[in-house]
């Protein structure tokens, strides 16, 4: 395929500058280069990821880096139901064949913990397929070992990526598309039209049944086929099979229509059009974006410059941006490419009005990760053009992978949820004092998806307190969630008047009342403290 380098004589300068004096040589052992260069290296970085997460990861369920909605993901896959919009179809189907193969693997484990697995795994292959995607841009490949290296490490150690990879939540396996839809734009062989579109197509249709937030890549993509010499997108059989691969992609939407229907975590209510298109469009949250008021502007665009700064310090964005100039330098499809799909998802997660729109910067923070080699090279060639030498470029290099690891090991302390207990402490509270056909109450996510992986995760607040009747507050609102709650509990008094007012005075005297928080319908001095919850008592 086409290079996405251009001829340039200092890119031929670098090149050979980070091939150490062994590398011109034939003092090179065979065997050692045949290591770097062949597929093994990026399964040992992924391996390696796999182990460093697996060992930092939360032991079971946690509200830590955002993962309040580790409950319900973790619910819905035990019970084969539907998680909040927009449904996360792919991710739901691979999380039930990782706990089930997990539960075989090591039986009687916690069920949370096999879910933080399942992210620390995306996480690790995301690591690989960068180390593989660096190792294809390297303008000299014999030397690209310790660049791709440096990416990789880079990447994984991000505070942002790595908080992801400990928890139960989407977004690792969101990146790991996105890098792999990188990866197959710029890498596979453009001589194979029909396997690239497939492979493109497969990849953007999967990215689609997970996360919808992939196609703000779109723009990106097209730029680069368009203006790629081999021009894909006037040979239609490329189009067909773009085609083909995007529906194959989609057809895990699929799975929305065979969960289970009497499943208790089921936000596809009734199953009709009209709610399955609300669920999987996301509409519940649309009212976000775009929804920052004009004051808090500044303040978002600085959260913004905070978070991309806060990844590898300024030293490290430094080196990054001067990877992006060599970039601009050397190779101005990848420059293009690359701010065509970093200014889309910055305005999305600088516009998006909630507490955690940072977490949209995981393809910011993957691009600043891969530039960060080609920085180093830039720093070298401005060394040289003053004091020429042999081997600054793997000193640089080498040094570089110093600091990160330093970096890494100052942060650990700090990231690593082993002893994260929060979530744990709440859940077994509510275990312990709730009554058998109670009426618990609840509004926000944490402390209700807690609740339902309690119920229908690990089963244990059932089991404890039978007949117990988990209400939310805040989804009332929602024809399909009080129809569900009909379903589900049939004898529950006041669930007919759709209002949380309604359903807990029909109860009072006839059910135990808790509630997770003090929110209305209850008052403060009708509250009692129970543990974790609040018991209600007028």
């Amino acid at each position: 395929m086409a290079s996405a380098w251009e001829p340039h004589p200092s890119c031929s300068r670098l090149s050979i500058d980070l091939v150490t004096a062994s590398d011109r040589g034939d003092s090179q052992p065979r065997p050692v280069l045949a290591l770097l260069t062949s597929p093994v290296a990026p399964i040992l970085a992924a391996g390696l990821a796999f182990l460093f997460y697996a060992y930092t990861a939360a032991p079971g369920l946690t509200w830590a880096n955002y993962g309040a909605d580790g409950g319900d993901l973790l619910a819905a896959a035990m019970t084969n139901g539907t998680p909040h919009p927009t449904g996360y179809p792919l991710y739901t189907l691979l999380l039930q064949g990782w706990l089930v193969l997990l539960g075989l693997l090591w039986p009687g484990s916690d069920i949370a913990w096999r879910g933080n697995l399942f992210s620390a795994f995306a996480g690790a292959v995301s690591v690989a397929v960068t180390f593989q995607t660096v190792r294809h841009l390297w303008p000299e490949k014999e030397s690209s070992f310790l660049p791709a290296l440096l990416a990789a490490l880079a990447w994984a150690t991000a505070p942002l990526f790595w908080g992801q990879a400990l928890i139960t939540e989407v977004y690792t396996l969101h990146s790991l598309l996105v890098v792999s839809l990188f990866w197959a734009l710029v890498a596979y062989p453009s001589d194979q039209p029909r396997r690239r579109g497939f492979l493109l197509g497969g990849l953007l249709g999967l990215g689609m049944a997970h996360h919808l937030t992939i196609g703000l890549l779109v723009p990106g993509i097209f730029y680069w086929l368009w203006s790629s010499e081999d021009r894909p997108l006037g040979k239609p059989a490329f189009w067909l099979w773009a085609g083909l691969g995007t529906l194959t992609g989609l057809l895990f939407y699929g799975r929305l229509l065979l969960a289970a229907p009497l499943a208790p975590v089921d936000w596809s209510g009734a199953g009709s059009v009209g709610d399955l298109w609300w669920l999987v469009s996301g509409a519940a949250y649309r009212r976000y974006l775009f929804a920052v008021p004009q004051g808090q502007l500044l303040s978002k665009a600085g959260q913004w410059a905070l978070t991309i700064t806060s990844q590898f310090t300024p030293v490290g964005l430094a080196f990054g941006l001067a990877g992006l100039y060599r970039w601009d330098r050397l190779a101005g499809r990848l420059r293009t490419l690359a701010l065509l799909w970093v200014l889309p998802i910055s305005l999305y997660a600088i516009s998006y009005h909630t507490g955690d729109s940072e977490i949209y910067l995981l393809p910011v923070v993957w691009l600043i990760a891969v530039w960060l080699p080609f920085g180093v090279g830039e720093m070298v060639e401005w060394v040289n053009s003053r004091r020429p030498g042999n081997g600054w470029g793997q000193l640089a290099l080498a040094g570089c992978l110093v600091g990160l690891l330093l970096l890494s090991a100052i942060r650990l302390p700090a990231l690593s949820l082993r002893h994260d207990d929060s979530a744990r402490r709440f859940v077994a509270d509510a275990v312990r004092v709730v009554e058998p056909n109670s009426v618990l109450f609840s509004s926000a996510d944490a402390e209700t998806f807690a609740l339902w992986y309690a119920a229908w995760g690990s089963g244990e607040l059932l089991e404890a307190a039978p007949g117990t009747a988990l209400v939310n507050v805040a989804l009332l609102q929602f024809e399909w969630y009080q129809a569900l709650l009909a379903r589900l509990y049939p004898d529950l008094a006041g669930v007919e008047t759709g209002e949380a007012s309604g359903i807990l005075q029909a109860n009072v005297g006839r059910r135990p009342i808790y509630f997770s928080e003090i929110v209305a319908p209850a008052v403060a001095n009708q509250l009692q403290p129970a543990g974790s919850l609040w018991r209600y008592a007028p």
